[in-house]
């Protein structure tokens, strides 16, 4: 089975499992503004409850006036707009100061969160969603095949990704035959493992697609898409430790990794085994599950 279709039976899998991912990124924006007027309500509702037992702890209808005498400030008590010079606050009051000062922040801060709270209210109403796409749906249909559009979704970006054709490494023809559940030719059961793992998660990922480094062209075992940042990832799992001449490449291929600029956990995974130390299956599986998260899936 060559690349090409071995790619096109990926983006059947992952489209299929993942028709509707445009449609929720579609909602992001909306489920932030939400997200922002529920943190926005509850602090509205908090310096609320604040002020209204402040107000009960201090002198009715009296204001804070600081004035600085050298490096330290002194404050007082102003019952009227018109009285300037006030009530001279002494150190054994300063509570007072502190509570007045924090009913003048909070009433202030009501104003603000207020105003920003209609703003967003505002916003969330007139919103419209999936902003290319729907004015795309606009124009007649014999206008839309002349229209290139400025974005792609995340959906349509993981297609073009996937159907990009690529050489990929053959196989020998007495080399063990390893494949997934979907059907996809890899080089030893680890890799069938780590494969239908990435599939029964809904991570596409390619197969020995190539990959120039500076000391050559190599075949990363799975190259993995970030989707948050439409960079790749890439995995190779080592699994013959054991064998001198095999780690000694293994190194080799890290370091030639790392002086072109890829590094683990950035960029590349590394993973290995020995026949003392297998595949550990459920640290793989916990690990792709944590992955999932981060390359936006």
């Amino acid at each position: 089975m060559n690349n090409k279709t071995n790619n096109k039976m990926n983006n059947k899998m992952f489209t299929r499992k993942n028709r509707d991912i445009n449609r929720d990124n579609d909602k992001d924006i909306n489920l932030d503004i939400k997200s922002e007027i529920g943190i926005l309500e509850r602090a509205l509702n908090r310096t609320m409850l604040e002020l209204g037992e402040l107000r009960m702890l201090v002198p009715q209808g009296v204001r804070l006036h600081a004035q600085k005498h050298g490096n330290v400030y002194q404050y007082y008590l102003r019952k009227e707009k018109t009285d300037l010079s006030g009530s001279y606050l002494k150190s054994e009051d300063r509570s007072i100061a502190i509570m007045l000062a924090q009913i003048e922040y909070d009433e202030k801060l009501i104003v603000i969160l207020e105003r920003n709270l209609n703003s967003l209210r505002k916003l969330e109403k007139s919103w419209i969603n999936n902003t290319y796409e729907n004015t795309f749906a606009k124009m007649t249909p014999g206008k839309r095949e002349l229209v290139k559009l400025p974005y792609l979704s995340d959906e349509d970006y993981i297609k073009n990704w996937l159907e990009k054709g690529y050489e990929g490494v053959d196989f020998k023809e007495d080399a063990p035959e390893y494949y997934t559940k979907r059907g996809l030719r890899v080089r030893s059961k680890s890799e069938v493992i780590i494969a239908d793992i990435l599939d029964d998660m809904s991570i596409p990922f390619l197969y020995e697609k190539p990959l120039m480094l500076k000391g050559g062209t190599v075949h990363p075992d799975f190259t993995l898409l970030n989707i948050k940042d439409r960079k790749e990832v890439y995995w190779e799992h080592f699994g013959m430790m054991d064998d001198m001449e095999y780690r000694n490449n293994a190194f080799y291929k890290i370091r030639s990794y790392e002086s072109s600029g890829f590094y683990q956990y950035e960029s590349v995974i590394w993973t290995f085994e020995t026949e003392r130390y297998p595949l550990n299956i459920k640290g793989i599986r916990d690990m792709i599950k944590e992955l999932k998260g981060r390359l936006g899936y």
